[in-house]
Formats: C-alpha cells, sequence, structure tokens
C-alpha cells in the first residue's frame, strides 16, 4: 500500500467524516471504495481503517467535547450554539455510523479475519487494540449501544455501556496474548508504531487503564485495576499513541482542515486560556496562537468572538500528529488511582509530569487539594482530547461556570435520527437519557465545590 493510496483512503474519510462542508478534498479515485471484495485484503482493510479512525478520533465530536470542556469555544454561526445542556440529533455531525461501518467496526473485524486465517496473531492482537479503542469511543459518547450484535443483526439490541467496557477489557486482554504470540503484524503499513510489539502492549495497558476509570462511579475496584494496569501502560513520551499527520493533501490534521473550511468558528476557551497563564504554563504557546490584539485570549462559552486565539503553529500545523493515549495520561492515572487510595506516592507520581514542562513541583499536598491538583494537570495535558470531557462526567471538575443560556453542561449525545428510523432498539431523542449509566449525578464537585453543571 501505497502512501499516495493511504493519502487517497485519508481524504475519502475525512470528506464521510467530518462536518465542514468547506473542506476541501482532491484525488482522481475518491469515489472508490478500497474495502470492496474486489481489491479487499489486509494491507487495504489496515490502512484504510487507520485513515478513516485518524479523521474520526479528531473530527467533529471531539471537537464537541472540546467545547464542553471549555478548552475551546464556538465563536461563529452554528458553533456559538454548542455548549446547550443537551445536543437533540447528530444533526450535521454525522453518527455513530463512522464508528461501525467503512474504516470502523467493519474493517477492524475484516483485519482480524485476515489475520486469524493467516495466523499472524501479532496483527490479530494489534487490531483487536484499535477495535477496543474505537468501539470505547461510542459507549463514552452515546452509553448503551450496539456491540456484541452489531454485525450480526440489522436492529441489534444495545448492549449497556458498562457491559461494552468489560468486552473491551476482554479484547484487550486477548489483544496482549495474541500480540506477544508474535508474527509479521502490519510492519510499516502501521502508521502509529510501524508495527513495535512493545509499544502495542503498552498501548493496550494505557486503554485498560483509562477504561477502568470510566467505571469507577459504580465499581470500587476499578482505581486499583486503573493503577495496575497503567503501571505497564505507555509512560514514556516516545511511546505515545498519535495519528498519522502530514502536509500532503488529503493527509493533513484535521483540526487544520477544519480552520481552512471553517475559518474562525471555533477558537481558544477562555477557561483553559486563562488557566494556563496563571500556572505560568509554557505550554500556552504550544497550544495557542497570539489573539487579535496581542497575548492569549480565549472566548467565553456562547460569546461571538473570531479574534480569539487559535491553535498554535505546532498544534495547528497540517502535519501535527494528534495525541490519543499519552504519557501524561497514564502518568496522572496512576497518581490519581494513589490518591484515591491515600497513597503519599500521587504526588511524587503528579510531578512526573508537570516536570516535563518545567513546572515547579507541588510539595504537601494531600487529600482533596492533591486530587484537584492533579486532575487540573490531567484537563492541560488532554487538550484536544475526549478524556477531558471523561474526567468532567465522573468528577464534575474543573467546575466551570455555564454559558448564558445553558442549565447544564452536555453529559452524552443522544441517539441519531437514522439510527433512530431504522432500529427500534434505539429510543426515540423524548426517551434518551439526559447522562450515560456509568455517569451517575456528581453534585460535588472533586475539588470539595458544589457542581454548577451537572443537572
Amino acid at each position: 500500500m501505497t502512501m499516495t493510496r493511504f493519502r487517497l483512503i485519508a481524504a475519502a474519510t475525512v470528506a464521510l467524516a467530518t462536518v465542514t462542508g468547506c473542506v476541501d478534498f482532491e484525488g482522481p479515485r475518491l469515489n472508490e471504495n478500497p474495502n470492496s471484495p474486489s481489491n479487499s485484503n489486509i494491507t487495504a482493510s489496515f490502512t484504510g481503517m487507520q485513515a478513516f479512525q485518524f479523521a474520526n478520533l479528531n473530527g467533529d465530536y471531539t471537537r464537541l467535547a472540546s467545547i464542553f470542556t471549555q478548552q475551546m469555544a464556538g465563536t461563529g454561526r452554528q458553533w456559538l450554539t454548542l455548549d446547550a445542556p443537551f445536543i437533540n440529533d447528530e444533526g450535521q455531525f454525522g453518527s455513530w455510523s463512522t464508528f461501525y461501518t467503512n474504516g470502523g467496526l467493519i474493517d477492524v473485524r475484516a483485519v482480524q479475519g485476515f489475520a486469524r486465517a493467516s495466523g499472524d496473531r501479532k496483527y490479530l492482537g494489534i487490531a483487536q487494540v484499535w477495535e477496543a479503542l474505537v468501539m470505547s469511543y461510542v459507549a463514552d459518547f452515546w452509553g448503551n449501544a450496539p456491540y456484541r450484535e452489531a454485525l450480526k443483526n440489522r436492529t441489534p439490541v444495545l448492549d449497556p455501556q458498562a457491559q461494552i467496557y468489560a468486552d473491551l477489557q476482554l479484547v484487550l486482554d486477548s489483544a496482549i496474548t495474541n500480540i506477544a504470540a508474535g508474527g509479521t503484524g502490519p510492519g510499516a503499513v502501521d502508521k502509529v508504531y510501524g508495527g513495535n510489539s512493545a509499544q502495542w502492549t503498552r498501548a493496550a495497558q494505557s486503554l485498560k487503564a483509562r477504561l477502568f476509570l470510566r467505571v469507577s462511579a459504580v465499581d470500587n475496584t476499578a482505581y486499583a485495576k486503573a493503577l495496575a494496569a497503567a503501571q505497564l501502560g505507555i509512560l514514556a513520551p516516545a511511546d505515545n499513541f498519535t495519528t498519522y499527520q502530514s502536509s500532503t493533501a488529503g493527509e493533513e490534521n484535521i483540526w487544520f482542515q477544519f480552520r481552512r473550511g471553517r475559518g474562525t468558528d471555533v477558537g481558544a476557551g477562555k477557561y483553559l486560556v486563562d488557566l494556563m497563564r496563571a500556572r505560568n504554563d509554557t505550554r500556552i504557546s504550544e497550544y495557542f496562537s497570539t489573539a487579535g490584539g496581542g497575548g492569549f485570549r480565549g472566548a467565553l462559552p456562547g460569546e461571538e468572538d473570531e479574534t480569539v486565539s487559535w491553535l498554535s503553529a505546532v498544534r495547528g500545523a497540517p502535519e501535527f500528529r494528534q495525541p490519543i493515549l499519552t504519557a501524561d495520561e497514564t502518568q496522572l492515572i496512576i497518581a490519581e488511582a494513589q490518591a484515591r487510595a491515600g497513597n503519599p506516592s500521587a504526588l511524587a507520581s503528579m510531578n512526573v509530569v508537570r516536570a516535563r514542562y518545567n513546572l515547579a513541583p507541588k510539595v504537601a499536598l494531600t487529600g482533596t487539594p492533591l486530587l484537584t491538583a492533579i486532575l487540573e494537570e490531567k484537563y492541560v495535558a488532554n487538550f484536544q482530547n475526549p478524556e477531558a470531557w471523561a474526567d468532567y462526567k465522573r468528577t464534575c471538575y474543573p467546575n466551570i461556570a455555564l454559558a448564558n443560556s445553558a442549565t447544564s453542561i452536555p453529559m452524552r449525545f443522544i441517539y441519531g435520527s437514522d439510527e433512530r428510523a431504522t432500529n427500534p432498539n434505539v429510543p426515540s431523542a423524548n426517551a434518551a437519557p439526559r447522562r450515560n449509566p456509568v455517569n451517575p449525578l456528581v453534585t460535588t464537585s472533586a475539588d470539595g465545590t458544589a457542581c454548577r453543571g451537572q443537572r
């Protein structure tokens, strides 16, 4: 699979998975399905799946999550209204089909089938990590969703959210075993790790740790399990799981493509910008550009101000590889799990991340102040990553203020109209829950204050 072929698949992917409408995609064969039976093989399926998911995992749902948590802000056109308490429909934002259809679970399973047929357990294990990652986003965003019957039934039942996470833990356990068993693997076709077994194993452990945190409100063993997995996960930035992007047309960073197509509709969020300035956090110049008039400035929710900061020349570059699973997140999972257990090592674990960015170590923190400091580090570290929203849903941290017209922070996406029309198992918009099962109402933020944004 040449890079040209990869690029064409990626361009087609973005055209399907984003909502910009103004983004240009060029290429002579974009109307071809690279996954059709006539040219389907493990390399084509794996390459196409990667391209689709690099776009999908950084598309509009991720952008919305960053707006909900006020890392970014809608500053123009329809994006001004997207901090509403309940997103009524998928509307222009696509649907969960991008996680299932071509480039989603169906192609991940196709890769697994090819790998099993050839006896390549390493390839199989890597594809299983991808399955767990893709389906975890579905459970994170929508809660109960099709999984066990997803590719077997035209009207699949919706599995309970907690069951999906439990099933994905088993998939990741199998992935780790299969990767260790060896095989040829994807090699250079793998645009994340180049087929490196050790790095894929660490990524699997970090994902396990993340998913254990998802159920921490309903499973009192979750933090201990998260700690054990995280200690085997990504602990060096060189092992970060990032998307593949380049400056070549069709391979650009999805946020870059959004800016090119939608201009100043989205900008920096005031909460994050002000927090980083107060912390003297040098990452602010890596995250954001200077605003009109100079300095770093973000918008309040619903504030129409197209002169605020955008992404920096680093983050906004076409070749910037977006972080999906990182050493910072994993290290801070360790710190949080230790803090929840009253382990004094939590402070040192948090300071590992601060040291990476030349921030002075925190000292003499225990209890609620320590937990708050850890969650603050995680909020800053998980910029442009839905993890910030996932953490908010279970901790109400940061305890962000609401937009003037909002009554709560959105806690999930509801099921799209296409799914509701074609699958009787999908509840109507009126019957859809306001929050997902593993996220019961949080009335007190992790910092001890009354939660302002959850209802």
